[in-house]
């Protein structure tokens, strides 16, 4: 249908009709055209579309028209909500085609009505007088939000301590064994995209769909007929993080204070992994003491000549407190946490046995931890292998793609 895309984006069209200011340009339509092309015959595109291009309407009209499933990332979240909110109903009004949308977001975007209720009881439990009023204001809202989505909520930010607290992680949610599982937020926005025609995501989710497929989440990617990347020159950065490898010290600690909590909560008795704890403990401070002082991330060369030691001495102690876990109780919770501590093992293995071919390996030091990361030199064939594994059309566009 190009004669439709010339008709729709031109002077006299259904957009310069709905929305003031539209004003019809060549390099719009060339480009819509372009992708419906690639939409219809399922290829890859790149397009570089300067700044007055109008893209996000370029790519927009075809994905609606074209009766497929499509998929838009973008760079950001606040891009995300503004296409959801703002872009996405303008074109599909003007153009008279109503489509399902649904907005979809990493899972730390979403209450968890598990973790809330849980703070909730604590708070009770510890007799505290005083209630914070953000907690009060979130317990209200939670009630009556259909979304879960945290964005929702004013004067909450991702940087205050109780973001986390009622939020999962893909490490510490229960998923099918949770007893909130029914009226989980997470499962419905998923199961709220796999329903829709377009669905709006991030890179990030884009990206941990590829390299994760987050266990019992569904697969984003498989049913989708064409992936639209906006702000596209972003991923190669995003992809390096992803396909790299980072272990933090706060995962270690963390792992430490949610495996005594959940064998705390199912009656469990510490001195069980009492030992198991301790050596952790101490491994990732033997493994801070070998690092060079100073926040700047340095090459792992850099490093003393004990941090190889010190790190694998460090997985060994992760991969026993996972053993001394699962040993001390077999419920769900403490299991997901043993799990853990295999997992994060397995992780820290593969950056301190990474060859030089492998990447470059950094450390990092802050006041309070460290972080260790393995940066991979070219993520160009794992990125081909996951968009070759989904015959999607592909579409790749930003102000600024080309190189030199």
């Amino acid at each position: 249908p190009m004669q439709q895309i010339d008709d729709i984006l031109d002077a006299d069209g259904p957009l310069a009709r709905h929305l003031p200011g539209f004003v019809p340009r060549r390099a719009q339509i060339r480009m819509a055209e372009a992708v419906a092309e690639a939409l219809a015959e399922r290829t890859p595109l790149l397009v570089e579309a300067g700044t007055g291009t109008g893209k996000t309407f370029a790519y927009l009209v075809p994905a609606l028209l074209a009766g497929a499933r499509v998929l838009v990332s973008t760079g950001t979240r606040t891009l995300q909500d503004q296409l959801f909110a703002k872009d996405v109903p303008l074109v599909a009004g003007a153009l008279g085609a109503p489509a399902k949308v649904a907005l979809l977001k990493g899972r730390s975007n979403y209450l968890c009505t598990y973790r809330l209720k849980r703070e909730l009881a604590q708070g009770a439990l510890e007799g505290i007088v005083k209630r914070d009023p953000l907690l009060a204001r979130l317990e209200t809202w939670a009630a009556t939000t259909a979304t879960g989505d945290l964005a929702e909520v004013p004067g909450l930010t991702e940087g205050q301590a109780l973001w986390p607290k009622i939020t999962s992680t893909r490490e510490n949610c229960l998923g099918q064994r949770c007893s909130d599982y029914g009226s989980c937020h997470v499962v419905a926005a998923r199961r709220e995209a796999q329903g829709a025609d377009l669905v709006i995501v991030n890179h990030h989710l884009l990206l941990a769909d590829l390299a994760l497929k987050e266990d019992g989440f569904g697969d984003l990617l498989g049913t989708a007929d064409a992936v639209i990347l906006d702000e596209a020159h972003q991923l190669p950065d995003l992809a390096t993080q992803f396909f790299g490898a980072q272990f933090s010290a706060r995962q270690g600690e963390t792992l430490l204070t949610e495996g005594k909590a959940a064998l705390l909560r199912g009656g469990g008795s510490l001195a069980e992994i009492g030992p198991a704890a301790r050596t952790v403990e101490a491994a990732l401070g033997a493994v801070l003491a070998t690092l060079p002082r100073g926040a700047a991330r340095r090459r792992w060369e850099e490093a003393g000549e004990e941090l190889d030691s010190a790190v694998l001495a460090l997985v060994a102690a992760l991969r026993e407190y996972g053993i001394a876990l699962g040993d001390a109780s077999q419920q769900p919770a403490i299991a997901a946490v043993a799990g853990r501590a295999g997992e994060l093992a397995g992780v820290l293995e593969r950056i301190a046995q990474a060859g030089g071919d492998d990447g470059a390996r950094t450390v990092e030091t802050t006041a309070r931890g460290f972080t260790l990361g393995l940066l991979p030199f070219d993520v160009s064939e794992r990125f081909r292998g996951l968009v070759t594994a989904h015959p999607a059309a592909w579409v790749f566009t930003s102000a600024t793609l080309s190189v030199g």
